[in-house]
């Protein structure tokens, strides 16, 4: 059994959760999560019986270091700060203090989407440029920089991304970091998945763990709002919305993620 903290910064914590344990279902070892919160933020979009499952980041470290609790890994998701500042999310001093210690206790960690983003600016100063003009949303194929690591084990290309975001990081800036490797990118998306210190930790920018109906319900429910949102591209037959999803994305994600357990959670 891996026992991993899955930290949800995502509104919809139960498809979030229920999102992980499908892109981790191929792991060798079954795969156990450790719900984990921000314990300087209050959830608006959970039940308080649904969040009794979750423990505070700090009781998740402190059973880590007494011995109750290890852990074999943990993931960051993503969240909805898309025009927020760094510094100005509520949870922000939180965050940084796991993620410190998380690389000091050399726990192997993903971040995912705004997570990679906040790890990319919090550990090496990178910088957000401005948003897109339209949300970047849909199926992106990507290219394999370096097809022999061990993360893209029985993948081959196109390794096909979700992305669902108004901004990025500047990638030239990523580029120019020493302290980091890039390992997959796009010339419609951009740098989307980086390694860090020999595969401690990895950003993917986007959502490798999103499930089939995913970018079908956030697309539904901006059109709602009146939002000027685009239909996902790549997502539909024919990019219309009206058509079938078409899947290019969920088994490779699957792989990886499976890939990531295998080789740096299993000790």
């Amino acid at each position: 059994m891996l026992d991993i903290a899955l930290l949800n910064l995502m509104p919809n914590k139960e498809e979030t959760e229920a999102d992980f344990a499908h892109i981790c279902a191929e792991s060798a070892e079954p795969v156990h999560f450790i719900l984990t919160k921000m314990s300087s933020h209050v959830t608006r979009h959970a039940s308080a019986e649904h969040m009794a499952l979750y423990t505070g980041s700090e009781a998740v470290c402190q059973a880590h270091d007494d011995g109750s609790q290890p852990l074999d890994g943990a993931i960051i998701t993503g969240a909805p700060f898309d025009w927020v500042d760094f510094p100005d999310v509520d949870y922000w001093p939180e965050l940084c203090r796991l993620m410190d210690w998380l690389r000091a206790r050399q726990i192997p960690t993903l971040y995912v989407c705004w997570g990679a983003q906040a790890a990319l600016h919090y550990f090496h100063g990178i910088s957000r440029f401005e948003e897109y003009p339209h949300k970047l949303s849909g199926i992106f194929p990507q290219h394999i920089l370096i097809p022999d690591h061990p993360l893209f084990q029985g993948i081959e290309e196109p390794l096909c991304i979700p992305h669902s975001r108004h901004t990025s990081m500047t990638n030239s800036e990523i580029d120019a970091c020493a302290d980091v490797t890039v390992l997959v990118r796009s010339d419609e998306t951009g740098i989307s998945i980086v390694e860090c210190m020999n595969g401690l930790e990895f950003y993917l920018v986007g959502h490798q763990e999103y499930n089939l109906r995913t970018l079908d319900n956030e697309y539904r429910r901006d059109v709602s709002r009146g939002l000027p949102v685009c239909p996902p591209r790549n997502y539909y037959v024919n990019d219309n919305p009206a058509l079938p999803i078409v899947d290019t994305w969920q088994e490779n994600g699957r792989r990886l993620f499976a890939n990531w357990l295998n080789h740096y959670c299993r000790g």
